[in-house]
């Protein structure tokens, strides 16, 4: 249970500084965005399905 969150926390931390950064500092270009955003994803799913398959 504990890793779940771990991972769905990191996944938004990830996401959300991301959007962040874009929108209010500095426009990141989409070569750098959109993988990293990919990651940050893909860590809330694989956290929120991680149990689903015990």
């Amino acid at each position: 249970m504990k890793d779940k969150n771990i991972l769905i926390s990191v996944g938004i931390i990830i996401y959300i500084v991301m959007s962040g950064v874009d929108r209010f500092v500095y426009h990141i270009p989409n070569i750098i965005y959109i993988p990293t955003a990919i990651i940050g994803i893909a860590l809330i799913l694989i956290g929120f399905f991680k149990n689903k398959s015990k």
